[in-house]
Formats: structure tokens, sequence, C-alpha cells
């Protein structure tokens, strides 16, 4: 498999160099982080100098499967330093986003660094600096966890739009453009995920009581969880209107979390498989349901896919041993991937999977590039290779 992908393999490796950007000290409008860092795209000039919060996850999975293990752990170091320094891991590095957020993937980018490094040290200092951020979003005085315990995405503004922001998918038909009223699927998989983490690392570090009161916080948003966004009639998960006290109606690639997560109990994995076909199209996954979208386009809809939700429902599927069809989407992507490659002479930051060309423009222009992109395209081939 890496044979067949070896020219893009080699331009993805070619065009780490131009997005790698070392910023140490604070400059204009941006946050100085101390180790270099991948930015999404360096193609316009707009992202210069930004590491985004989220993005590092998955590009960190590249990282990793490059054995550029340094570098990634520095990514992760550089989220560490602006908690410290701010109480929150900023959606990027820029002074007007310190008031938003991104998913919380810290505590996977550190699960994954220490199963490379075994430093526990390091983990002994970063573990307890998670934590930290996870008092953003199970805080109540944040006003994030607001509902049976069950959190949901919320800036300092408390404004539906910036909501939405910091749930990156800006922007979304999803939330109805109320995104404050709902407890989202994906945020509250990634905390149960954290709760988790957090009870893995206090194992390995020998903390007996957090490990166990961590993994009973995990177990507790499990339940709710279930009880609040679980569909067994369509056998999947939907975002909760907790304000409407009523489970969405509508069908996003979100719903995979749990999978990717472990949340799902086997019987859910099951009847979630026969769903796949609602986002399943020529060139991969679409992030959306097709029908009753918002009037005007957005970016985060059908017919859009994008790498980093790709990678979260085929590593679902894995979790659970749904291998075949984990081959099948992952081998639709790559091809998508490659054929956009081969008339465009680049990758690009999210893909139109109906017509499998360049992803369709929505808050902003589609972005050349593409570090997740990138990093995706280089774990997947990794993973079907070994």
């Amino acid at each position: 498999m890496k044979t067949k992908y070896k020219k893009y393999l080699d331009y993805i490796e070619e065009n780490q160099k131009d997005l790698t950007f070392y910023l140490p000290e604070d400059k204009g409008i941006h946050l100085g982080l101390p180790n270099p860092f991948i930015a999404p795209s360096a193609a316009s000039g707009i992202y210069e100098n930004d590491q985004f919060y989220w993005d590092s996850y998955f590009i960190i999975l590249g990282l990793l499967e490059t054995d550029q293990v340094e570098m990634a752990k520095g990514m992760t170091n550089n989220l560490v330093y602006l908690c410290n320094r701010f109480g929150i891991v900023p959606s990027r590095n820029r002074y007007y986003n310190l008031g938003t957020s991104q998913p919380p993937f810290l505590s996977s980018m550190i699960m994954a660094v220490y199963e490379k490094t075994k430093d526990k040290a390091w983990l002994e200092y970063v573990a307890k600096v998670a934590e930290k951020e996870l008092k953003y979003w199970v805080d109540g005085k944040r006003v994030h966890k607001v509902h049976k315990g069950l959190s949901r995405y919320c800036d300092h503004l408390h404004t539906d739009d910036t909501a939405e922001h910091e749930s990156g998918w800006d922007m979304t038909s999803r939330f109805e453009k109320r995104c404050l009223d709902f407890l989202p699927v994906d945020l509250n998989s990634l905390l149960y995920k954290y709760e988790n983490d957090l009870s893995q690392m206090y194992k390995i570090l020998k903390d007996k009581d957090k490990a166990v009161k961590y993994k009973e916080k995990a177990k507790n948003r499990k339940e709710t969880v279930d009880k609040l966004m679980w569909n067994n009639e369509k056998g999947f998960f939907f975002d909760y209107d907790y304000v409407n006290k009523r489970q969405s109606d509508f069908w996003a690639i979100s719903g995979f979390y749990p999978l990717w997560t472990g949340l799902a109990s086997k019987a859910q994995a099951k009847k979630m498989l026969e769903n796949i076909k609602v986002f399943e199209c020529e060139g991969g996954l679409a992030s959306t349901q097709r029908e009753n979208l918002a009037g005007d386009y957005k970016q985060w809809d059908y017919p859009n896919g994008w790498a980093n939700q790709q990678w979260i429902v085929i590593k679902g599927l894995l979790n659970y041993g749904f291998k075949d069809e984990a081959k099948r989407l992952t081998d639709k992507w790559l091809e998508t991937n490659r054929k956009v490659f081969d008339k465009t002479g680049t990758f690009w930051e999210k893909y139109n999977v109906v017509t499998v060309g360049v992803g369709k423009s929505g808050r902003y222009p589609t972005q050349e590039g593409f570090g997740w992109t990138d990093a995706v395209f280089v774990k997947l081939v990794g993973e079907f290779d070994k």
C-alpha cells in the first residue's frame, strides 16, 4: 500500500517543511509557543504561525506514524504551555481566540505520545495540566456543564455563533443556529475519553484514588449519554436539545464518536453499522445528512467530507472489529485524495465526497495544504499497511 501511494507520501513529507513554524515569543496577534509546530496551511498566509487545537491531534497521529516523536511531543507541550498560562487551550495561539477552545483532544495527544516515549516524569506533569483543562469543560461556573452532568460548547461571549466556532464545526446545520441549546454527542464522548484517559494516566502513575475517581466519572457520563443521546430505534447517537428536552433528529457524523472513544456497547456498534449508508458517498463520508439543510450553505454539511472525521469513523470501526467496513471507507478516502491531487497538485482542507473534488467553500475559501489531511492520509496508509 505504501508503494501505491509513494508519490503522495513523498509530497506530504516535503510539504511538511512549508507548514512548520517556530514562534518562541509573542508577536503581534500571535502567542509565542516553546516548540516548533505544524500549521494547517501556508499557501495563502492565512494560517502562518497558527497552531490550532483539534487539528494538532490529527497532525500528531501522522507525526507518530512517521516516528517524528519529538515534534509530536513538542506540539503537545505547546498546548500544555497555553493551558498553564491562560487556563484554557484556545482554539489557536492568537490573543483574540483566548475565550474559545475547540473539541478537547489534549488527553488523547498525551496518551498517544506517552505510548511512544513511556516518559513517566513527563506524564506526571502533563496529567496535572490535563486536569486543569478538563475543569474548563466540566466546571458549571464556566457554563459548559449545564444538564445532568453533561456539557455543551460555549465561549466567553455566550453566543450561539461563537459556541459553534468552539465546536470546530464552523458552520453547520446540525445546531439549528442554537448551538448553546445542545448537548453535543461528540463533545461528551470526548469528555468520556478524557476522563478515562486521566484514569489510565493515574493508574500508570500509581495514584489509585485519582484513577478510580476518573473511571467513575466516565462511567456516570456514559450512562447519561446512553439515556439522552442513544436512539435504539434508529440505531444511532444524536445531540440532545436540553432546553426543549428532546433528542435532535439531525444525522451528523459526530454520532460516530462513541465508537472512537469506546463509549458505545458492542450491540450499539453493530446497529450503527447499518447507518454508515446515511453518510457514505463515492468519495468517502459526508459530514451530515443530505436533506433539510440550512438555506445558506455551511461548510461542515453535506456534500463535504473532512479528513479528521474520516479517521474518527474508521478508527471507531476498527475498535469494534469491523475491519472490512473500515478498509472500504479508507480506500474511498485515499482515492479521493489521490484523484484530486492528480488534478490540482495538492491536498485540500476538505473534499466534496459526492463529486470527488475540492471541498465546497463556506465560511471562508477552501484551503490547500493541508495539515490534518496530510496526516490522516499518512496514518491510514500506515494503518492498513501493517
